[in-house]
C-alpha cells in the first residue's frame, strides 16, 4: 500500500509540473505513466516494480495494477531527484519515453552502449538511428548512461 501512495504522489507531481495528466481510460496514458515510473528509478524513486522489455519498451504487470487503484497521495522519497528527471522528461511525446525507457533498459542489463543502441533500432524499427541517437545525447546529458 505505501507503494501506491508514493506513486499516487509522483502522478500528483506530474499533473502540478504540468508534465502528464495521468487518465487510466487511455492507452496512452498508460504506456507514458509505465516510462515515467521507470525513467524515475534513475533518478532515486524506485518503487519496486519489476519491468520486462515488451515491445513498446519496459512494462511492470505490478505497476498496472497498482494504478488502476491509486491511494490518496503519500510523500516521494527524500533521494528522488525531481528537478533532473522532470527536466528530462518535460515536453517529451510517448515516442521519446519509450525509445528513452527501451535504451535504458536494455543498457541495464547489458552494460554496452552500441548493443542498447542497435537492440533499440531493432525493436523500434519506425524510428529513425538518428533520433534513437538524439535520444542518447539526451540520457547521457542527463547522466544516466555514460
Amino acid at each position: 500500500m505505501e507503494r501506491a501512495k508514493i506513486l499516487s504522489s509522483f502522478v500528483k507531481l506530474l499533473k502540478e509540473e504540468g508534465v502528464f495528466e495521468f487518465d487510466p481510460e487511455d492507452f496512452d496514458s498508460r504506456l507514458r505513466l509505465q516510462k515515467y515510473v521507470f525513467i524515475a528509478r534513475k533518478f532515486g524513486l524506485d518503487l519496486g516494480y519489476n519491468f520486462s522489455l515488451y515491445m513498446r519498451g519496459p512494462y511492470s504487470p505490478d505497476l498496472a495494477d497498482d494504478y488502476y487503484n491509486l491511494p490518496n497521495a503519500g510523500t516521494l522519497p527524500e533521494e528522488f531527484d525531481r528537478k533532473r528527471f522532470l527536466d528530462l522528461v518535460r515536453n517529451r511525446n510517448t515516442n521519446w519515453l519509450e525509445t528513452a525507457a527501451t535504451i535504458l533498459s536494455i543498457y541495464e542489463d547489458c552494460k554496452d552502449l552500441n548493443w542498447a543502441i542497435e537492440r533499440t533500432a531493432e525493436l523500434k524499427s519506425w524510428i529513425s538511428k538518428r533520433e534513437i541517437e538524439s535520444i542518447v545525447e539526451d540520457l547521457r546529458k542527463a547522466r544516466l548512461i555514460s
